[in-house]
C-alpha cells in the first residue's frame, strides 16, 4: 500500500505540474483539479499505512513483553518442581504443570509470530527450536507424572528447564540486542 500511495501522489504531482505549464496564461483546471485528488488521495494512503504500522510496532512492543514475562513466569513455575528432585509429589505434578505453566507457555506461544518482525526470521528460529524442545519435554513429565514414574518425571523436569532456559537466554540476548540497534540509530542522527 506504501508503493501504491507514493506512486498516486508522484502521478498527481507531475500531472498537476504538466496540466499547469502546458500552455501558457491558461491551465485545464478539470484536468489539474483531478491531478491533485490522485495526489491527495496517495497522501491519504501514505498516511493510513503510517498509522498502521505504528500499531503494528506498537503491538510487537506489546508482545514482546508478553514473552519476556511468560517465559520468566514458566521457568518460575517450573524451577520448585525440579528443585524439589525425588521427594516431589509424583502425582502432584502434572496438576502444578497444568495451572502453574502450561497458561504461560500457551500465551508465549500465541505472541510469537511477533518475534519474526521484531528479531529476525534465524533469531525466531533459534528461540523456538529451544522453546518448543523445552515444552515437549515438560509434556513428557507432564505424562510421566500421570503413570507416577518419578525418574522420568524427575528427569523430564530438569531437562524441561534447561530447555527453557536457554529459550530465555537467547529471547533476552536479542531483545538486548534490538535495544543496542536502535540505541546506535539514534545517536547516529543526533548531530556531534
Amino acid at each position: 500500500m506504501t508503493t501504491l500511495g507514493h506512486v498516486l501522489l508522484w502521478v498527481g504531482v507531475l500531472a498537476a505540474s504538466f496540466v499547469s505549464v502546458r500552455e501558457a496564461g491558461s491551465i485545464a483546471w478539470p484536468w489539474f483539479a483531478g491531478s491533485l485528488v490522485i495526489g491527495l488521495v496517495g497522501v491519504a494512503l501514505l498516511r493510513v499505512n503510517a498509522r498502521a504500522a505504528a500499531g503494528q510496532r506498537h503491538r510487537i512492543a506489546e508482545d514482546v513483553a508478553t514473552m519476556r514475562a511468560a517465559l520468566t513466569g514458566a521457568l518460575a513455575g517450573v524451577a520448585p518442581l525440579r528443585a524439589a528432585g525425588e521427594s516431589v509429589e509424583v502425582y502432584r505434578v502434572k496438576d502444578r504443570l497444568d495451572s502453574e505453566v502450561q497458561p504461560l507457555l500457551l500465551r508465549f506461544a500465541d505472541a510469537r509470530a511477533s518475534m519474526i518482525p521484531a528479531f529476525g526470521m534465524m533469531a525466531y528460529a533459534e528461540v523456538m527450536s529451544r522453546f518448543a524442545a523445552g515444552e515437549r519435554i515438560l509434556n513428557r513429565a507432564w505424562s510421566a507424572s500421570a503413570d507416577g514414574y518419578l525418574d522420568e518425571v524427575v528427569a523430564c523436569l530438569a531437562r524441561g528447564e534447561a530447555e527453557l532456559t536457554a529459550a530465555q537466554a537467547l529471547f533476552l540476548r536479542f531483545v538486548e540486542d534490538r535495544r543496542a540497534e536502535r540505541g546506535e540509530a539514534e545517536g547516529a542522527s543526533r548531530p556531534a
